[in-house]
């Protein structure tokens, strides 16, 4: 089965994609009011989305026949990203046996790292096999979608318990979710830096997520532990209440 799928929230921003013979990878996202904070520009979460979305699709062509999992993304933004779209450049930097490392930059105003771990494929692994990278042209990620017309949290049905303790509340569905069933991993940063934008009362400038397990298991929910006036630690935990990812965010 392709992924994203026909109704997916990938789709519905707008990604496109484009490898060139060189084997690295560039996407552009739209830039709308569903996906930008009270600073002006693109939201750091939707930014991540975008950052684990191109990266990761390098990486799970560089890894092909294997799959990957993103274990670890960090984001920092310089200012905010304004403009029509944003554009976002990949390169893998470390290829190792059992990690791949992508570093990518974002127009001028922000650079991040994506960490993923490398699952040799079995004759029982589900899902299709990725070819390895080949040429394309610019294309939307998985074909197109519908725009968004309403902001992103509501979109994928985030519901706000305690702003101001950074506690959230998320659903998953085929809308959301990766294709190994879980939500998709650029989304949870996302959940990640709303729940500590909130608590810390500003939208965040520098995220690092660290995954420890694929959110399968919903609602999941956020909570933040202030670490001081500009920096937070999220957890985010399934429905049976462990920890499947902790992220700092800072404003």
């Amino acid at each position: 089965m392709p992924y994203p799928p026909a109704e997916h929230l990938l789709r519905d921003l707008g990604f496109e994609v484009e490898t060139p013979p060189d084997g690295t990878a560039t996407a552009w996202m739209p830039v709308t009011p569903a996906i930008t904070d009270a600073s002006g520009g693109v939201s750091l979460g939707v930014l991540a989305t975008l950052v684990d979305s191109v990266s990761g699709n390098l990486a799970a062509r560089t890894a092909s026949p294997d799959r990957v999992a993103t274990a670890d993304l960090a984001v920092t933004v310089a200012g905010p990203c304004t403009g029509t779209e944003v554009e976002a450049a990949a390169s893998v930097v470390r290829r190792g046996r059992t990690t791949l490392v992508v570093e990518v930059r974002l127009t001028d105003a922000a650079w991040a790292t994506a960490t993923f771990s490398i699952l040799p494929r079995r004759d029982d692994t589900p899902g299709p096999v990725i070819p390895p990278i080949a040429p394309g042209r610019r294309a939307v990620l998985g074909g197109r979608g519908s725009a968004l017309t309403r902001w992103i949290g509501d979109a994928i049905g985030i519901t706000t318990v305690d702003a101001s303790e950074g506690r959230l509340s998320v659903p998953l569905s085929a809308y959301t979710a990766n294709s190994f069933g879980a939500l998709q991993g650029g989304l949870v940063a996302f959940v990640a830096e709303q729940a500590g934008a909130c608590a810390l009362g500003r939208p965040a400038v520098e995220l690092h997520v660290a995954y420890l397990s694929q959110c399968r298991d919903a609602p999941f929910t956020t909570s933040a532990e202030l670490v001081g006036p500009d920096a937070a630690v999220v957890a985010v935990r399934d429905n049976a209440g462990r920890l499947a990812t902790i992220a700092n965010v800072a404003i």
